[in-house]
């Protein structure tokens, strides 16, 4: 419960961000730590909305245009009266069908794309041109099509949800850590010629608590949907906005206070 009100409290204005300089790193961490169980929690529900919508789009677009070719996988083999081997690009990517040759086709001027043989299936890019085969007899039998990969991929979901949550979390964690440390670093430095000056530690703290209206303001923009495009920047900004403006108004309580003017006190 503790948590959730600092968790409010530092998003409702910068006065709060004074607990900064009660906390020490081990403070700050273990409330970063939480703030990235509660991202996982909240976000992952919305990314995996967000790629389905993406998915569901693509799928639509693959049978409305006739993209892939007319073939089934039929007790883990792929079934197919079209010409082979049938390449088809898009832009970098490629999928390639080619049920009929000892050694698949390989698609020229492709960065990457998906390999298709008589009984396997192939995830294939420049950085890993010659991946591990899978199997298509643990592919469900069916037309496949736009509605086909769709089932597939809601089938997932389960295991789609906890890979999802543990990359949001660890992810998240580890961005936040190193974004602190630089911005804690270049401040720190720039605090020695500024009197009173914070020292890193509190810096430190500053930073992890700038990162809690960041991380709301960008879960709120990735929940309207509107794109990612400007995400990053959203991101950065609202918290270089807090980190700044809570280190400048808490600059007060680093004066003796015998030395503050009435007022100064938050």
């Amino acid at each position: 419960m503790h948590f959730l009100w600092t968790l409010l409290g530092v998003c409702s204005g910068m006065k709060f961000h004074r607990i900064a300089l009660g906390w020490t790193p081990v403070n700050a961490l273990t409330y970063l730590l939480k703030l990235a169980l509660l991202l996982a929690l909240l976000g992952t529900p919305i990314v995996i909305r967000n790629s389905l919508h993406t998915a569901d789009a693509v799928f639509e677009r693959l049978d409305n245009e006739n993209v892939l070719p007319a073939f089934s996988i039929e007790h883990g083999r792929a079934r197919s009266a079209v010409p082979q081997p049938y390449c088809h690009r898009f832009q970098d990517f490629a999928f390639v069908l080619d049920t009929t040759s000892a050694t698949p086709l390989v698609a020229t001027g492709a960065t990457a794309g998906i390999t298709v043989t008589a009984d396997n299936v192939l995830f294939w890019s420049e950085i890993h041109p010659h991946p591990e085969p899978i199997p298509l007899n643990i592919f469900p039998d069916g037309r496949v099509n736009g509605a086909y990969l769709g089932h597939l991929l809601r089938e997932s979901l389960p295991w789609m949800g906890i890979l999802t949550a543990m990359a949001v979390f660890a992810g998240f964690f580890c961005a936040a850590i190193l974004q602190v440390l630089v911005f804690g670093g270049v401040a720190a430095f720039v605090e020695q010629g500024i009197e009173p000056g914070y020292h890193f530690n509190q810096l430190f703290c500053f930073g992890v608590l700038a990162l809690t209206p960041a991380a709301v303001a960008a879960l709120v923009y990735t929940a309207c949907g509107i794109g990612l495009d400007h995400l990053s920047l959203v991101y950065f900004l609202v918290f270089a906005f807090y980190f700044t403006g809570a280190t400048t108004v808490c600059r007060v309580l680093l004066l003796p206070p015998g030395t503050r003017m009435d007022g100064d006190d938050l």
